[in-house]
């Protein structure tokens, strides 16, 4: 089943983040997002995901974020028909309500939903119920994000059982999964997946990723690349032509320092937003409860930028 949809999965996605206004209300700022798809999709993407905690679902009432995903998908088609668009479901709650945000998605002209579980887990079965229930109430594509739930009888993390991985393609609908525990035993667990169902290697950067291509990994969630699509298209051609001499200039000259640097000292959530507006892309301002980083820390980010984009733009020149 979406046989076709899952080889288009192959390659990189990139994340929709959401830009808000600086005013005291904060709207969703419609007309930067309209811009921002439009720059990745003429640098190269063609596969793109509105997700739970990069789009920040957890800021958005459940009206916005069907808003939002409805403006991402006929946004994003009427560029292009072929783009590929998964949207999300709000971070917590019911099975139902879940449904009615597939349903939407589905009457959008989304190609899949990203669905995330944030109940805590008492059993496989619960799990395989809701994704059941979805499945067979709507007929439309699922993408499955999977990461650490919460124990139901302790209150610890915990990853995914095995045993609730091995399962997933019981479930029909379920095209694809986003692979985001970030723990080599749970990913290969979810590699086993293929080709049944697509698996989004999410975390851990682009040379994680290339050495979970010796597993079988051929997707991946786009990290560095938030600022231009042509870092993460020629990272993938450069895979498949085994080009390592590129993959090795992006992974070490674009995406260790950022990653090493203002990220592993700020955090992802907060840096990728300053990473966008030092690009010129979006404001790094985000609704309360999450904090966007201070003048001081974004000048780190602007330093970051620099460099990271001095490079890239050599590296480019030196290509032709």
């Amino acid at each position: 089943m979406f046989e076709e949809l899952k080889e288009r999965l192959t390659g990189p996605s990139y994340t929709i983040f959401t830009p808000f206004k600086d005013t005291e209300e904060q709207e969703v700022d419609y007309e930067v997002l309209e811009k921002y798809l439009n720059i990745l999709y003429k640098r190269g993407a063609r596969r793109f995901y509105a997700m739970a905690y990069n789009s920040r679902y957890s800021q958005m009432k459940h009206s916005e974020i069907m808003e939002f995903n409805e403006f991402c998908t006929k946004t994003l088609k009427k560029l292009d028909k072929d783009n590929v668009v998964i949207v999300g479901d709000p971070i917590h709650c019911s099975t139902q309500e879940s449904l009615e945000f597939t349903l939407h998605a589905k009457d959008s002209g989304a190609d899949l939903i990203s669905l995330i579980v944030r109940e805590k887990h008492f059993f496989d079965d619960q799990i395989l119920e809701h994704y059941d229930y979805i499945g067979r109430k709507s007929d439309f594509a699922l993408l499955v994000h999977e990461m650490p739930f919460l124990s139901g009888f302790n209150g610890k993390e915990m990853h995914w059982p095995s045993s609730l991985i091995a399962r997933l393609p019981e479930i029909p609908q379920i095209a694809a999964l986003k692979e985001d525990a970030k723990v080599l035993e749970v990913t290969l667990e979810a590699l086993k997946l293929e080709p049944q169902i697509k698996v989004m290697i999410a975390g851990g950067g682009k040379e994680r990723f290339r050495e979970l291509m010796k597993h079988g990994a051929t997707a991946w969630l786009n990290g560095i690349s938030i600022i231009d699509a042509k870092i993460a298209e020629d990272f993938w051609t450069a895979c498949l032509n085994k080009d390592t001499a590129t993959q090795d200039f992006i992974i070490n000259e674009l995406e260790k320092p950022f990653f090493g640097g203002v990220v592993k000292k700020y955090g992802w959530h907060r840096t990728n937003k300053a990473l966008l507006e030092a690009a010129g892309l979006m404001s790094r301002k985000d609704r309360m409860p999450l904090k966007h980083l201070s003048d001081s820390e974004f000048l780190e980010v602007q330093e970051i930028y620099s460099q990271i984009s001095g490079a890239w733009e050599k590296f480019q020149k030196d290509e032709k």
